[in-house]
């Protein structure tokens, strides 16, 4: 047992033990955040199911003065003697437990995450976060000894944490691969390795003289305003890792900038960052604090710009409407390169605030109740206002003012890390070497290269490599669906199994709606991309997801040109349709992908602004899911520019297996004179929606 513990010791790193529970924490939460957003989906209000935000709270657990409720309940049962015996029992012993325990319950939580549903996942992730929330305190107050080191091993962890997230989703088209299917053990593999790791910490030498010193509480604690507004800081760093960089397709779909770029410039700066840390040390050293209050300046300026200047404002006219998506210049891109240049300053940032809460040596009460507010309500309360402008119709009075504020998300951290550096003082800038061993230097640039190469293979690999015949082609088979959110008729993920369903369709061009969850709601899920690389097809997402629409997208086994969005009148949420150009042989189609909705007028005047966008044209695909039947006034002004495909091969209205699609709001109209071959909804449990597929002449 004695090896045992002497080899532990030996492999024991903080730095990887924090790498690995930065990024369990930042799955969790985001598997939290999903799986309550797809409940609320299915009611189209917020359920029960909402509860699982409490979980966030834990940090109360903290600020409780367990001591003193311990002395006040027992002191008529004990006498002085083993009150004292017994205070300093605990004093020596609890919070290393503690520690121990939470992070173990963290580790295992995570690990069952990904295996379970429903409520399963709604109770596991928010285990592993609550967990996190205790425990990451916790540790703040007991690192009383070489703040500076501590401070620099927990912002390399981040670092690599976020590298970590990057690579995993990168090698599966955006879901974290070390959370899919078999490639679980990738998990299970980190687990382990935490797990070690959190043994190592309890056998290391300077926490026990930590634990011993952690209880005594004296007047030199600083006030709770200056340890609340560093924690705040901390975790707006949370916010914005979380929010931006966890998933790098996130920054590709707000500004339809290039995927594999966008995803190697952010983890390259980051790697570069490390490197320039480990080897260059004394570039840091030269860090001024009006420098690092300017580099956090205008980083958090780029940052919200980057979302900003690819917003469009929308009017409350619908005379206005349709609304065109404008190509944007060149220069709507100075913010992007802006942002990821200067994005090494988080972990910067987060080396010099965890230094002063560590130097400071805040109690257990001063920390929990920070973390309450900071760590706690004000996580609650960014992600309502990330998620607001997504459905500001539903949620009336509060979420209408929220409409074209998605901006707001990013600039309320980025404003609010800028304040809490003013606290960092000068002699704060201190950075130092890491590691003095040369070797241990050299495995953190290995493990980098690695994540590196790993990520550019996975761009390159995922990306999807069109090339169909079209000779002899004699036919052409349409398909639109309504995937709600990647999600089933039980609110669980389901991407496979509706590509499943897609693949055995085999469509040549497919329509997309409600594809847009590449925001928290949906779990920072690129789920268009998914399916474009799984199914091998090229893709146009349609609107951008700043505009926060539902999405519309346009998959085709063949090119893709002249794509383009337009969005309608709107009084519940922003509707916006993609419309392209599909060339097969020498013959071009027109394809549009709608999803209108609202109140009936409402929907009537979105359908007849889509029209103008149709009317004149040939060869015209015009799909969705319209919310309207066949008995509707939005029906009969469509019907009267182009054909319903169903009843151009059903012209009675029932198939040869007597299906009746009178209640189907999924259509798909074509121009006069389209021949169409076959016409089928497949009615499953995979989507609240069926598919509807054709097949037509050409």
């Amino acid at each position: 047992m004695s090896k045992l513990k002497d080899l532990v010791q030996k492999f024991y790193s903080e730095l990887i033990l924090f790498a690995i529970l930065f990024l369990f924490f930042f799955q969790t939460l985001s598997d939290l955040v999903e799986t309550i957003y797809g409940f609320a989906l299915l009611n189209l209000e917020p359920d029960e199911n909402i509860a699982g935000l409490a979980f966030l709270l834990t940090p109360l657990l903290i600020a409780i003065p367990w001591k003193r409720i311990f002395f006040f309940v027992f002191k008529r049962s004990m006498n002085t003697e083993q009150l004292k015996k017994y205070g300093s029992k605990t004093s020596e012993t609890t919070f290393d437990t503690i520690l121990i325990s939470l992070g173990g319950l963290m580790i295992l939580s995570r690990l069952l995450d990904p295996l379970l549903k429903r409520q399963g996942i709604l109770i596991t992730s928010g285990l592993a976060v609550g967990c996190f929330l205790v425990f990451f305190p916790i540790y703040l107050t007991r690192r009383k000894n070489d703040e500076k080191k501590t401070s620099m091993t927990l912002g390399y962890s981040l670092a690599i944490a976020v590298a970590f997230s990057i690579v995993f989703r990168t090698l599966n088209s955006s879901i974290d691969i070390s959370m899919y299917g078999w490639y679980q053990v990738i998990g299970w593999v980190l687990g382990l390795i935490a797990g070690v790791m959190l043994f190592g910490m309890k056998l290391h030498g300077d926490t026990q003289k930590a634990i011993k010193e952690e209880l005594v509480e004296t007047a030199k604690n600083a006030s709770f305003g200056k340890i609340l507004a560093l924690t705040f800081g901390l975790v707006s760093i949370f916010i914005i890792i979380w929010f931006t960089f966890l998933s790098p397709t996130v920054v590709s779909r707000w500004t339809d900038g290039n995927y594999i770029g966008i995803t190697l410039g952010i983890l390259g700066v980051l790697c570069v960052f490390v490197i320039i840390h480990l080897f260059k040390i004394d570039l840091l050293r030269k860090l001024k604090t009006w420098m690092l209050w300017v580099w956090n300046g205008v980083f958090s300026i780029s940052l919200f710009l980057t979302v900003l200047v690819h917003q469009l404002p929308f009017p409350n006219e619908s005379a206005l409407y349709p609304i065109l998506d404008p190509q944007p210049a060149w220069f709507y891109q100075i913010p992007l390169v802006i942002m990821i240049l200067l994005s090494p300053i988080i972990y910067v940032d987060f080396m010099l605030l965890t230094r002063e809460i560590v130097k400071i040596k805040p109690s257990k009460i001063t920390i929990g109740g920070s973390f309450i507010i900071s760590g706690s309500l004000y996580i609650i309360v960014m992600i309502f206002v990330q998620i607001l402008p997504n459905i500001w119709g539903y949620l009336e009075p509060i979420s209408t003012g929220f409409r074209d504020m998605y901006w707001l998300a990013f600039f309320i951290p980025g404003l609010i890390l800028t304040l809490s550096v003013l606290l960092v003082k000068q002699k704060s800038l201190n950075f130092e070497k890491l590691y003095k061993d040369k070797r241990r230097n050299l495995s953190v640039i290995l493990l980098l290269s690695t994540i590196f190469l790993g990520t550019l293979a996975g761009t390159l690999i995922t990306k999807p490599y069109p090339n169909y015949p079209t000779a002899g082609k004699t036919s052409l088979t349409i398909m639109t669906y309504n995937i709600q959110q990647g999600r089933n008729v039980s609110g669980d993920r389901n991407y496979d199994a509706q590509i499943e369903l897609i693949r055995q369709v085999d469509p040549d061009i497919l329509g997309l709606q409600e594809c847009d969850p590449t925001r928290i709601s949906g779990g920072n899920l690129d789920v268009v991309r998914y399916f474009a690389d799984k199914l091998n097809m090229y893709s146009y997402y349609g609107p951008n997801t700043v505009t926060n629409t539902y999405g519309c997208a346009i998959l085709s086994k063949f090119p893709i040109s002249n794509p383009l969005s337009f969005f309608m009148f709107s009084d519940e949420e922003q509707i916006g349709s993609a419309q392209a150009e599909v060339t097969l042989d020498s013959t071009v189609y027109n394809v549009f992908v709608n999803h209108p909705s609202g109140a009936n007028y409402t929907k009537f005047l979105q359908v007849e602004e889509m029209l103008t966008r149709v009317n004149g044209l040939n060869n015209v695909i015009f799909m969705g899911d319209f919310n309207f039947r066949k008995d509707s006034a939005q029906y009969s002004i469509t019907t009267d520019l182009l054909n319903d495909s169903w009843l151009l091969k059903w012209p009675t209205g029932l198939d040869d297996n007597l299906y009746n699609s009178t209640d189907n709001i999924d259509h798909i109209f074509v121009s006069p004179g389209t021949v169409v071959l076959d016409a089928r909804y497949i009615i499953s449990d995979q989507s609240d929606h069926p598919a509807y597929w054709i097949s037509i002449s050409i």
